[in-house]
This record gives structure tokens, sequence and C-alpha cells, in this order.
């Protein structure tokens, strides 16, 4: 959930500028692998599914492992808190470190080719655990949380930033989650192939647009809207208007990830905070915010 304060709108318009300046790659199924790393990362049998890895957060650090092998991988966030936090991977081409990214984001201007947004579990709350699933190339990578603390100032310049690194080759022989229902990500709003509906249920979400998109999913309390969750997620300082219920973070056009859901009934909203490359506003403003009927 890239919210940002109206504050910190150059530092999130680096951030998602330099992901906008990559071209788009297509997904494609990349299966699992036994993981190799300390115990916060629990591996999976060879060929039966993703590897599985914990990033545990707080206010303000990741604790995950330093590398993970490539290919499908379902990172499980455990939030701690006290704040919400969430997991954006961007993956560094080129050689370019996490010390590099936060260089480049710091710094303002006409932001980096060597670095992309590559998804990662959107927050659930304090206490519970959020699950994403996606295929990760090998390679550096900068594990972020840009969601804002109560000041204002996102999560990563308050030292919220941890270095991953992915080895390779990318494996083969699993297979992807078998998907309940398909979200489309698209300039600007959420295509659902069916209904979302109460209980367990896996989503597929795929990036069509033409830049990068999000999708985190908020149960409403009673008489709130999309847009209420939305201002409040750019300076959480008041009682929340939602339960955040996970999503995925940030991820590139021509990409996809999954999203292991447990929804009880309720008026939802869907919102992506990511600022438009033109003007700056995050995309709920631009209509990417829809209120659903789970039942």
């Amino acid at each position: 959930m890239l919210a940002r304060s109206r504050q910190g709108s150059a530092m999130a318009m680096a951030a998602l500028q330099l992901a906008a300046c990559r071209p788009a790659e297509p997904a494609r199924n990349i299966a699992s692998d036994s993981a190799s790393s300390p115990a916060s990362e629990a591996p999976s049998a060879a060929g039966a599914g993703p590897n599985v890895v914990t990033v545990t957060t707080k206010d303000y650090t990741f604790d995950a492992p330093a590398s993970i092998p490539a290919g499908l991988t379902t990172f499980q966030l455990v939030n701690n808190g006290p704040s919400l936090h969430h997991v954006q991977l961007v993956k560094l081409e080129e050689g370019k470190t996490a010390d590099d990214f936060m260089a480049a984001l710091k710094t303002g201007g006409h932001p980096p080719r060597w670095a992309s947004m590559a998804g990662g579990p959107n927050p659930r709350e304090v206490g519970s655990t959020a699950a994403t699933t996606l295929m990760l190339e090998p390679g550096n990578y900068a594990m972020i949380c840009f969601i804002p603390a109560p000041d204002g100032m996102p999560h990563v310049m308050k030292g919220m930033v941890r270095p991953l690194n992915v080895t390779g080759p990318s494996r083969s022989g699993g297979e992807e989650p078998a998907a309940d229902v398909v979200m489309r990500l698209v300039d600007f709003d959420f295509l659902l192939s069916r209904p979302l509906k109460a209980g367990r249920q896996m989503l597929r979400v795929e990036n069509d647009g033409d830049q990068p998109h999000e999708v985190a999913i908020v149960r409403l309390k009673p008489g709130k809207k999309p847009v209420d969750f939305a201002e409040w997620g750019l300076r959480p300082t008041d009682p929340a208007p939602g339960t955040v219920f996970g999503g995925v973070s940030a991820i590139m056009p021509g990409t996809h990830a999954f999203v292991s859901l447990d929804l009880p009934p309720g008026e939802y909203a869907l919102l992506c905070f990511i600022p438009e490359m033109k003007d700056g506003k995050p995309h709920f403003e631009h209509g990417m915010a829809k209120q659903v009927e789970i039942s």
C-alpha cells in the first residue's frame, strides 16, 4: 500500500517514476524450489509448490532472510506493529544495491532506469499475516515499506529497507496456485472475472495497465466509503475507517501475483495509492477506488 503524505509526494513520484521508466516484462509461470535460508524461511517440497518466505515487520525493520532462491515464492508478512507495514520489493539491475536505490530516492530529480517494482504483500492488521505469491527472477532486490508514519514520513525514510539477494537460475517444475477470481488492474479500475466472496479464496492479480499498479483490500466500517480510507492512508493519525485484508504492492505492467484471502462479509474498498506519472495524484483520485459488497 503505497500511501504517502502530500509532503512526501516528491519522494513518491521518484520511486514510482523509476518503475514506469522500465519496459514491461511479460509474466510467465516459474515453478518453485526448496528454500535454503534461515528459520524464517519455510522450505517446500521440490516441485510441490512455491518457496515460502516469512517476513516479520515492526517499526521500522524487516526480519527476513538475506538470500532466497529464484522462482515462485510466497511471502508471508507477519506484522508485529505497532504500525501497518507492507513489503514492496524493488528489483535492482546492473549491479546496483539497496544503498544505491536509497541514494537515488533521496536526491529526487530524474529517476534511475535500473529499478522496477516487483510486488509483495500489502498490509494486514497488526498481529495478522498476509500471504502473496509471485515469481522472482535472480538478482539484487530492495525490500521497502513506503507506508507513512503519523508524521507523514514514509517508513523507508525511517530506515525500513533491507537488501535481498535472489539466487538463480530460475527454477522450473512447480505450479502456480489455481485462481478462484482474476482481478485485472487497468488505468484506472479493478476488473473482476467474478465477484469476490466471503471465506477463503485465491485471487490472481494481473497488471494490464500502462504503469505500475497495486491493490489494497480494505473492509470498510459502517457508513464509510473508499475515499475515507484512501485519505486516511495518506496520513494515518486518526482511527482507521476500515480494516486492511492484504493485497499486492506495486507490480509492473504485464506481470501478475496471487493473494490468499479469507474475507468476512461486508462492504470493501479496492484501492490503488500509486501516484499518477503525469500529475502526481494517487491513482484513487483518478477513479481507482472501488466499493464492492462481499457476502
